[in-house]
């Protein structure tokens, strides 16, 4: 598991997106602060430490075992508790390069959350639970 995570950790820092300014760019750069917390077994999620305009971004780790990992870029809308995906794709280990879209904030489309996964996406996004973990990362 510890291989795994830290396989997900060097695959991350290679393929931020660094093209857009943070901003502007829907998916988080190895330039933003972001605190990681725990979702639930094999799966783990970073958060940009600060929001722009009220929309904050969240990257989530779903471990597939030998087949990768699943990385999903979302971004969230706390004023009106709605989300959208910005990115999706897969990181193995046979994957020297991995391309990631460079989407704009504008770009997105946003939804009201309607499966558990994804309201609790925005609960913990939005909620104290976020809240906490920037005070420990800070502290």
């Amino acid at each position: 598991m510890l291989k795994q995570i830290a396989l997900v950790v060097a695959l991350v820092a290679s393929s931020a997106a660094v093209a857009g300014s943070a901003g502007t760019t829907a998916i988080i750069s190895d330039k933003e602060e972001v605190v990681t917390f725990t979702v639930a077994d094999n799966t783990w999620a970073v958060v940009a430490a600060n929001s722009t305009k009220g929309l904050t971004k969240m990257r989530e780790f779903h471990d597939m075992g030998d087949a990768g990992v699943q990385q999903i870029d979302y971004v969230v809308n706390c004023s009106n508790r709605k989300l959208s995906m910005a990115n999706f794709q897969v990181l193995t280990e046979m994957s020297a390069k991995t391309e990631v879209a460079d989407r704009s904030m504008g770009d997105l489309k946003f939804y009201q959350p309607v499966i558990q996964h994804d309201i609790n996406i925005v609960d913990n996004v939005c909620g104290g639970r976020l809240a906490m973990n920037k005070l420990r990362a800070i502290n």
